[in-house]
């Protein structure tokens, strides 16, 4: 079953990322690195490397090596500073993702939630969350590049590379945008 998302939201998101590459110099087709949106942001970004010395030696190993699936980022807020802690151990294109999601969740003004629950659960506001999800698929691949791709003829393979996201992710966008829909459509008319 597909996402529920408010009415307007994913032109929201298209102009949110529009908007962003604008202000970056970018074309809307253009990709855009998520760690470079984080500094137009003044949302500064750390990975756990460069918390290594803070954190217990057994902890850094566990979350680097055998449990990289367990943390991928989190936005901590003290005060008005918001700062975006990342997993470097993950791939280049998985830290993009998860970057733009961080990014979202500041972009949207989504509230703050402690991060466990009394019972060590983590808190998970399904609303909040799937908006997240979409603005940073958005961010990452808004409609306009997903129509330049198709249009390109490029592989999947080959544009996820060249926009830094994963094959999985680029899948998707080219669905979700409708992309291939509207190119079929408008080679139909030519």
């Amino acid at each position: 079953m597909g996402v529920k998302l408010r009415r307007g939201f994913k032109a929201e998101a298209e102009a949110y990322a529009c908007d962003f590459r604008k202000e970056l110099g970018l074309r809307a087709s253009q990709p855009m690195d998520m760690f470079l949106l984080a500094r137009h942001l003044e949302v500064p970004v750390v990975s756990l490397r460069d918390l290594a010395q803070d954190l217990q030696p057994t902890v850094y190993k566990h979350l680097t090596t055998s449990a990289t699936g367990e943390f991928s980022a989190v936005t901590l807020i003290r005060g008005c500073a918001k700062h975006i802690v990342y997993n470097n151990a993950h791939a280049p294109t998985r830290q993009q993702s998860d970057l733009a999601h961080e990014l979202a969740h500041i972009i949207l003004g989504h509230s703050p939630s402690e991060l466990t629950k009394e019972s060590g659960g983590r808190h998970y506001n399904k609303e909040l969350e799937d908006e997240a999800a979409c603005l940073s698929g958005v961010l990452l691949l808004p409609r306009a590049a997903a129509i330049s791709v198709v249009a390109s003829g490029k592989s999947v393979e080959q544009a996820a590379s060249e926009f830094n996201i994963s094959v999985k992710m680029m899948t998707m966008r080219l669905n979700q945008s409708g992309a291939k829909t509207i190119m079929s459509r408008s080679s139909s008319y030519r």
